[in-house]
């Protein structure tokens, strides 16, 4: 049985041995994998789709396959991306079965960021300004766009990492990337500038 003291998500070797062990039909390191992605995962799910009880119960469905499966599962190069991309594929999956059935899914609201805590710092005013235009200028940019300054910025994925997740090739999350960044920059530029 595989033991692993800590538990934070990230650690790229640590996870190629929990990996390998629940290839091999481990419980534990199958635990601890669900254990060190769960919430991660959870957050992307609600990025991508905004139902929690939906999120939860894909994650729960891509781990119960992953275990019936395992055998057959390849070495990822990255578990972290690996399991980002899975969990995208059958929410994806999942909206569009929606769609056929129904009209439209609440599919379209705008993302929402989660801020740090060192804002708590900056006085309550300033802080609720920064938020508003950072909403604003993040709300200005398309969902691809928004998913992959997520996946960036507040997962901290590589370049690569966000291209096997989203599925594009690794110049179009550059691009992607970058032309985001210069929205933003020129969004809150403008905003600044209505202040003055």
């Amino acid at each position: 049985m595989l033991e692993i003291r800590e538990t934070s998500f990230g650690d790229s070797k640590k996870d190629e041995i929990i990996w390998n062990a629940f290839k091999n039909g481990d419980k534990q390191a199958y635990a601890t994998l669900y254990q060190r992605y769960f919430k991660m995962l959870l957050q992307y799910s609600l990025k991508v789709y905004h139902d929690s009880d939906l999120a939860k119960d894909c994650i729960h469905d891509l781990f119960v396959e992953m275990w019936k499966c395992r055998a057959n599962l390849t070495e990822p190069s990255s578990v972290k991306a690996y399991l980002l991309k899975a969990i995208r594929r059958k929410l994806v999956r999942h909206i569009n079965k929606f769609r056929l059935k129904q009209q439209e899914p609440d599919a379209s609201r705008p993302l929402e960021v989660v801020y740090c805590r060192e804002e708590q710092i900056i006085e309550e005013q300033i802080k609720q300004e920064r938020k508003t235009d950072v909403n604003r200028a993040l709300n200005t940019l398309t969902r691809r766009q928004k998913e992959a300054v997520y996946l960036k910025f507040y997962l901290n994925l590589s370049y690569k990492e966000i291209a096997e997740t989203m599925a594009i090739n690794i110049n179009s999350i550059y691009n992607l990337i970058s032309k985001a960044i210069d929205i933003l920059h020129e969004e809150i530029r403008k905003t600044e500038k209505m202040r003055i």
